[in-house]
């Protein structure tokens, strides 16, 4: 019997198959980008913005590491009106991976595929990919991505163990975020790279901004596009409270604390997602 997910609301179904549907008549190739740029405009999400303040105003005093119960995905919020840079990222590749337009017999299945490494198991906030790194890592090795430094020449690597801080101190104090097991190794390209042109990317590459901060991972995340001679970051603004497209080169040589970028391709070729039963969470 498939686990049970039971979602906030069923508000954005007829867009989503709506989307879907347009997106469907495209090569594959070409799914990311329409998608994405369907969705500029939208806003930022407000709970992220609060989450964000939250943390840049708490102590820096970090709270110390604690094993706790699991504690279950009571109810999975999915919005095509509000999104961050990671959630952002994840509905457009649902949608464009999706491969009937149905809300609740493709979409779902596949967003709760991109956002979690459950395999059909009851949704647990420990099985959702967090970091960045980690959820590159997890939708590569499902299908959905290649990670395009990996071995290649002008690449780097970086070793760090996510959420710890000093001796076992967390880097994020929420009860969803837990120190990890083991070292998490990232490769990127360093920025001199990818200001000389050395990183091949290309549009509709998934980009993650590396940092050097002891147990974390990532900055930011958002799409590559080159559009008529220009090189454009598309993504999810907190500053700018909405998605949009900036200046790729000039938001890297603004953003502090950036030593490089991850940079993901999409596939466009994972094999059909677990079944799960979705309800409404009004239903009884």
């Amino acid at each position: 019997k498939p686990s049970e997910i039971v979602i906030e609301n069923f508000n954005d179904r007829h867009e989503a198959e709506r989307i879907i549907s347009s997106a469907l008549k495209l090569p594959p190739e070409r799914r990311v980008s329409f998608i994405s740029e369907i969705l500029l405009g939208r806003k930022y999400t407000p709970e992220t913005k609060k989450r964000i303040k939250k943390q840049h105003a708490a102590p820096k005093n970090k709270r110390e590491a604690s094993n706790q119960r699991p504690l279950p995905v009571e109810c999975l919020k999915t919005s095509l009106k509000y999104l961050d840079c990671m959630t952002y990222v994840e509905h457009v590749l649902a949608l464009a991976f999706s491969e009937q337009p149905k809300y609740v017999d493709a979409f779902l299945p596949r967003l709760v595929d991109v956002m979690f490494d459950a395999g059909g198991a009851p949704l647990m906030n420990h099985l959702r990919s967090h970091f960045t790194s980690h959820w590159a890592d997890v939708n590569e090795r499902k299908g959905y991505l290649t990670n395009i430094a990996r071995g290649h020449p002008a690449a780097k690597i970086r070793s760090v163990v996510l959420n710890k801080v000093a001796d076992n101190r967390t880097f994020f104090v929420e009860d969803r975020f837990m120190i990890a097991t083991a070292p998490q190794v990232i490769n990127y390209f360093p920025l001199e790279a990818v200001f000389s042109r050395s990183a091949p990317l290309r549009s509709g590459d998934v980009i993650a901004l590396v940092c050097d901060k002891e147990g974390l991972d990532v900055l930011h995340m958002g799409f590559y596009f080159e559009q008529r001679g220009k090189r454009l970051l598309r993504h999810a603004s907190s500053k700018l409270n909405r998605l949009i497209d900036q200046d790729f080169d000039a938001y890297l040589r603004d953003r502090r604390g950036v030593i490089g970028l991850m940079v993901l391709r999409p596939r466009l070729e994972a094999p059909i997602p677990c079944r799960y039963h979705i309800l409404h969470h009004n239903r009884k």
